[in-house]
Formats: structure tokens, sequence, C-alpha cells
């Protein structure tokens, strides 16, 4: 994310959002009665003379601010929707729009609110640090089949499955099919990373990610001279949230927002598997953190935005509780949400 200009006097900030991880960031910074501004297309008012030249009416780059009703991120498209009144621009006040926010924008985007809260302004600082962080490229596979994806700060995103097409008994490691296959991995992965240089971590079970590296290091050599191999008991994207959990990979993406929130959830389960120093639920967390018992304080995003969430948020500023926004679109947020959406490592038993 990059910051082109902030100004608090007048509550608003502009934004330039650089990869998805960011989009992601703006769909938890931006809510219900916010002002945005950005370049949008919208069909120009007609003038006299329109209609005789043609029926169809182009639409035109033009800046407009709105007043925000709705949002949506759509991860399949790279995109944030977001839809409201129009409030600023050359024509159409009033009317209904919607504003296509992706990494494509050359100009940013403008969030005007009536109060920037502290973690808003925080998940802000932490989307800039976190654009100086490396992705990583996931490669799970078995003799069938390799999953190949990527984990950003919303999760982790499937980018392709590639088939082995074995057949049979006869199908052997080192033939020509199995050569096939891994050379299909390789390209897919080169086509990914273009010039990022992400770091590779192959996972699976048995001997195929061992004879995917070997290979790639003969075919590929700089692409995999810094892999990093981890053995699961399953390939596809449950090897990857495997090698996630056990933390074998923590060197490269312990700072990834999805491993630190899922290496959170499942601290806060485990104490409360052994009635230990935890507690989750609404009214328990905020009772907990009245008293200043509360070291870390886990709420599912969906929960941030109500009047509840802002009051745990307060409570916990005001003990010097640190706070984690959870994202309920991985694993680790859905247990959180089975638990009420709240949750609480404590410094002390209660």
């Amino acid at each position: 994310m990059k910051v082109i200009y902030k100004d608090l006097k007048k509550n608003e900030i502009k934004l330039k959002p650089e990869n998805l991880d960011d989009i992601w960031h703006l769909y938890n910074i931006i809510e219900k009665g916010d002002l945005v501004r950005a370049i949008t297309f919208r069909t120009a008012e007609e003038k006299p003379g329109d209609m005789l030249r043609s029926k169809k009416l182009e639409k035109k780059p033009m800046k407009l601010g709105i007043r925000v009703e709705d949002i949506s991120f759509h991860d399949f498209s790279d995109r944030l929707r977001i839809h409201g009144v129009i409030e600023e621009g050359p024509q159409d006040h009033g009317s209904y729009h919607t504003l296509n926010i992706d990494t494509k924008m050359r100009d940013g985007i403008t969030i005007v609110k009536d109060e920037w809260k502290p973690h808003y302004l925080e998940r802000i600082e932490e989307a800039v640090r976190s654009s100086k962080r490396p992705s990583v490229i996931f490669i799970s596979l078995d003799d069938e089949s390799a999953t190949i994806a990527i984990l950003r700060e919303s999760g982790i995103q499937k980018i392709a499955n590639i088939e082995s097409h074995k057949s049979g008994k006869m199908y052997n490691e080192e033939s020509r099919k199995s050569q096939d296959y891994y050379a299909e991995i390789i390209s897919t992965v080169k086509n990914l990373q273009k010039n990022d240089n992400l770091p590779i971590v192959v996972v699976g079970p048995g001997i195929h990610k061992d004879n995917l590296v070997k290979y790639g290091k003969e075919k590929a050599p700089e692409l995999f001279k810094n892999v990093i191999l981890c053995g699961t008991s399953s390939a596809g994207m449950n090897g990857i949230q495997e090698a996630i959990n056990i933390g074998t990979i923590g060197k490269i993406i312990a700072d990834k927002r999805v491993v630190y929130e899922t290496k959170l959830v499942e601290k806060l389960l485990q104490e409360i598997s052994k009635n230990g120093l935890a507690t989750y639920g609404k009214k328990e967390v905020k009772n907990a953190l009245s008293i200043g018992a509360v070291e870390i304080l886990l709420i599912a995003d969906n929960i941030v935005r109500t009047e509840e969430g802002e009051e745990l948020l307060r409570l916990a500023r005001k003990n010097n509780s640190k706070f984690v926004i959870v994202n309920t679109s991985h694993e680790a947020g859905k247990k959180l949400e089975g638990l009420g959406g709240v949750g609480a490592i404590l410094r002390f038993k209660i």
C-alpha cells in the first residue's frame, strides 16, 4: 500500500493499492457512511444533439465522490466494489454508482471519514509495512495432481491445479509422463513468479515433492535455489494448510497475516481446551478487558464494525491490551467465529 497523502485535520487519506492484499485491507478500512473519491467510468450527461448522433452513449472517465452504502470484496476478480450515492462530481448528484477498485488504478482512492479510529490507522501502517514483505508460492503435490497457490494477507489463493495423467501400475517417477508433469508445474510457477522473486514452498506426502525439487534444480536452478520442502500427510489445499499449521515454514511466512492469525487462534483454542489462560464470548471477554486481564484480544472482522466490537476495542486500548482483527475467510477465522467471533488470551487466570 502506498500513502499518497494524509490530512487527519480534514479526516481524509489517499491510498494507492499495489496488490490484492491492499485491496483486502481497503475492504476492512472502508465502512458505510464514508465518502470515497476515485476516478471511475460513467455515461456522460446528454447534450442537445447527442440523441441524433447515436443511441449508444460512451462511458467517460470522471472523478466522483460517493457516500458508501455497501462494499464487497471479489477475490476471484481482484477487485473491490463500493456502492453508494454520488455526492461529488460533474453530474448525477443523488444517483447511485459503483466504484470498482483494483491495483490497476493510477490515481488511487481518497477515503474521508467522520473519524479515523486508531485501528484503521494501524491497518494502513501494517499494509505499508507488509508491502515490503515477500509473498509465498506454494506447490502442493502427490502422484496424481499438484495445487499451486499464493499466500496473501487475505488468505490462501488457489492459482492452478495440474493433473499428472498417470496411467496404472506402470507409472514411474522417472518416466516421460513424470517429467512432463514436473515441467508443467515449473512452467506455471515461472509465469506466476515473473520478476517478483517470491519464495517457493513445496509440500506433500511421499517422495513426489523431493523429485519435483530435484528436477526443478536441474531445469530451473534460479527458480528453485531457495526452495523449502515440507512433508505433509496430504496434498492439495489441505496440505498447504497443514504446512502452515505445523510451522516448519515460519522463517519465510511468519510475518504473513494469515499465519499470524492462525497461530494466535490455535493458541487460544489450546488454552481453552486445558482451561488455561483464555476466555471467549462477548460478555466474558468484555469482563476480562474491564479488569485488565487480557493480553491479546482476538476479534473477527465482522464483529469489529458493530457497536459491541467498537466497545471491545476501546476497552483494549484503555487497558493496554493488544488486539488482532481476524479475517473470517480463512480456517482460523471460521474457528473464531464458532466461538462467537471474540476470544482473549489472558495475562492471568480469572
